[in-house]
């Protein structure tokens, strides 16, 4: 769990192949209850032509009366969006994502009175409490851009709670994307969504969220229309539309956040300028199912992988299979090597991504967020081949897709 003891604010402007620039920073003091009680500050700045996206990051600190206990400890990204020619969009986008800094500052007032409650009630097992709230760009072309917001509050001990949002806006006006403006028939859309999320819930990985659903009573289909496949809970990315199910979204006992990706190709009546034109990337959650045409023969291919923890034995067990047959056993040669990191939590992605759009395939990428390396497979027709491995992450601020096949051809090197 995360620890922090400085207060930070850290101005990172991303590009979407990377970040770098020069840095400065300052520091403050305040010693009122309700402000912070130090701050440091660090910029850096890059730039992609015409759009620049500018995280401002602003993490702080807050004490007890005592001055020693820290109560609280703050974070939050401040995205602006500057559209070379188009003040008047930038500022328009700018303002939309400016709304959801108030409601995380009504949740900061919310944290520190609860921290302070629980501080003057057993001030000696007391531990600080965390308030975060992070953006990432999810895509961004010349007709929108998307970003996924997640908030959570957290001790050392325990997540109190967590929630994560999506904000999608037209660049050719700056203002915010619904359902109904991206689908010539936006019933059409929910519903096709809706029976993609369904059969990823008859999957192994939900079968809790199952059991839940049938003690409480649920109709998961209705709350899936009610609180999931609606506006602000969804967001663009290079492979699809991410749906977000938060806490007690689909069955109230379920106190957890899913992030159910539809691919574009299952997404009935989607308008044609909102699919996505660049090189083909479809994230996945670990232990769901996925389809994409991996080896370009004109078929949809299913593809399911997952790997888990025992806490008993101290075992990772994977599975991989390719339209039902199984290549599990290629997760085990001397190749291929998985740290606990790699074990599926409920967030825990893979990938299918287009490396080479020259040729017909999509490759498999499996991460290791403990070893920051990715491993990449090529599904060609009933044959699965290991390609290889990159010592990055593809959600990764440095990962350079263009040079994805030199570096795998030099490890085999």
């Amino acid at each position: 769990m995360k620890q922090r003891f400085i207060a930070l604010i850290c101005i990172a402007t991303l590009v979407f192949c990377g970040c770098g620039g020069k840095k400065q920073s300052s520091v403050q003091t305040d010693s009122g209850s309700e402000q912070p009680d130090a701050t440091e500050e660090s910029t850096e700045q890059s730039r992609n032509d015409p759009v620049t996206i500018t995280f401002n990051s602003k993490t702080e600190t807050y004490h007890a009366d005592d001055l020693s206990t820290v109560l609280l400890y703050t974070s939050y990204q401040k995205p602006t969006v500057t559209i070379d020619g188009h003040p008047k969009i930038s500022k328009t986008i700018t303002q939309s994502l400016n709304e959801e800094l108030d409601a995380f500052q009504d949740a900061r007032l919310e944290s520190l009175l609860s921290a302070r409650i629980s501080f003057a009630e057993s001030p000696d097992s007391f531990s600080a409490y965390h308030l975060d709230e992070d953006f990432s760009c999810t895509r961004q072309d010349s007709r929108i851009i998307s970003f996924e917001s997640s908030r959570k509050e957290f001790t050392s001990e325990e997540t109190h709670s967590a929630a994560y949002g999506g904000f999608n806006y037209d660049l050719e006006n700056g203002e915010t994307l619904t359902l109904s403006d991206i689908a010539t028939d936006s019933n059409a859309l929910i519903n096709s969504a809706l029976s993609f999320i369904n059969q990823q819930l008859l999957l192994p990985n939900y079968s809790k969220i199952s059991q839940l659903a049938k003690h409480d009573g649920s109709d998961v289909s209705s709350n899936l229309l009610e609180h999931v496949l609606r506006d602000g809970n969804w967001y663009f990315t290079k492979g699809g539309i991410t749906f977000i199910a938060n806490h007690g979204a689909i069955t109230p006992s379920y106190s957890d956040t899913l992030l159910f990706s539809v691919p574009y190709q299952q997404l009935n009546a989607l308008k044609a300028e909102y699919h996505y034109t660049g090189n083909f990337q479809l994230n996945a959650l670990m232990g769901s199912a996925v389809s994409a045409d991996m080896d370009g023969n004109g078929e949809m291919d299913a593809v399911y992988y997952d790997t888990t923890y025992n806490e008993e034995t101290g075992m990772l067990s994977s599975t991989l299979t390719v339209d039902g047959t199984d290549y599990s056993e290629m997760l085990y040669n001397g190749n291929f090597t998985l740290s606990r990191s790699a074990a599926s939590d409920i967030t825990n992605e893979y990938y299918l991504i287009d490396l080479d759009t020259t040729d017909e395939y999509i490759e498999l990428a499996i991460p290791d967020d403990g070893l920051r390396t990715t491993y990449f497979f090529r599904y060609a027709g009933f044959h699965l081949e290991y390609l290889g491995s990159i010592p990055d992450l593809i959600d990764s601020s440095t990962f350079q897709l263009n040079n994805v096949l030199s570096q795998l051809e030099e490890s085999e090197n």
